[in-house]
């Protein structure tokens, strides 16, 4: 066949219908409870299991002792499991995963991290961390509920829906625009609301005094949280978020961008260019304040250390 043969229209249509059929092979419904995103996987050939995804664990997955007992899954070594306060972190064992299917792409080899889920997000029988999609490109599309797995990668596009962001502890790390103030903070599909840290909110003006929400949880830690509406905006890219309500929170070091944002948008994750990509209906999103703040159910980030 020659080099210099051109495709006819009809295969250019041809084409274009499978790479959509291809696309479309790797999206799955995703459920949500309490914001927080869920979706059947098969391990080593058995399933569905119930995981949730979390942008904000640096590890490869979690499973619950349930499971490992289950699957008589085989140990392999232990984790250091803490959050981005670096205190009082723990030691977990490491169970090792064959194979780990989800929307008809299979990962081989994932080192999963025993924890205890949250009661209150009811069936859960682990989490998927953001590192075990290094080669794909994640969307978690909140709106439609669902989450798609691809190949190929972003393109900036000045700033407008298309950001960078670093990965510190392998966690996706953005900076906010806070007034003229700028800070820090984890794209994280497992934490909750829009929160800061305490020492940067002291900076901040507030509609009113913060008031106490309750008590916030992750893996090695436990803490008075705070909450109030912010006197001026905050932005990411294109957009803007008016006068948010927003978590203090006492301990950590960065901010945090979680599932109540996050639940205006389809978010893709491009890691090998560091590049994410936010699309929402509207361009000013509002971020009130919450009826009932729950126990934070995020996880934090394990460490894989092997002993």
């Amino acid at each position: 066949m020659s080099l210099r043969a051109r495709p006819c229209l009809s295969c250019l249509v041809l084409l274009i219908a499978a790479i959509t059929t291809s696309a479309q092979d790797h999206t799955v419904p995703m459920e949500l409870r309490h914001n927080l995103p869920f979706v059947q996987v098969m391990v080593n050939g058995k399933g569905p299991f119930t995981f949730g995804i979390d942008t904000g664990t640096g590890g490869q997955a979690l499973v619950t002792a349930a499971l490992v007992q289950e699957l008589a899954l085989p140990i392999g070594g232990e984790a250091e499991v803490g959050d981005p306060s670096g205190r009082n972190p723990k030691k977990a064992a490491i169970s090792k995963i064959a194979t780990l299917t989800l929307a008809g792409v299979e990962f081989k080899e994932v080192n999963a991290v025993q924890f205890q889920p949250s009661s209150r997000e009811g069936q859960v029988d682990g989490i998927l961390g953001f590192v075990l999609f290094r080669d794909y490109l994640l969307t978690l599309d909140y709106p439609r509920q669902r989450l798609m797995l691809a190949t190929g990668a972003l393109k900036p596009d000045a700033g407008k829906t298309v950001v960078s962001f670093t990965m510190p502890h392998d966690v996706p790390t953005v900076d906010l625009s806070v007034g003229s103030r700028t800070i820090e903070a984890h794209v994280d599909s497992r934490g909750l609301g829009l929160s800061f840290p305490e020492k940067f909110a002291e900076g901040l003006k507030f509609a009113s005094d913060p008031i106490v929400l309750g008590r916030g949880r992750t893996v090695s830690n436990e803490f008075e949280i705070k909450g109030a509406q912010l006197a001026g905006d905050v932005r990411l890219g294109q957009y803007t978020f008016p006068n948010p309500f927003v978590e203090i929170n006492p301990i950590l070091p960065v901010g945090n961008f979680g599932a109540i944002p996050l639940q205006n948008f389809a978010v893709t994750f491009d890691q090998k260019n560091l590049l994410l990509r936010l699309e929402a209906k509207d361009r000013t999103v509002v971020i009130a304040a919450p009826q009932r703040r729950p126990a934070t159910p995020s996880q934090g980030q394990p460490t894989a250390t092997s002993h």
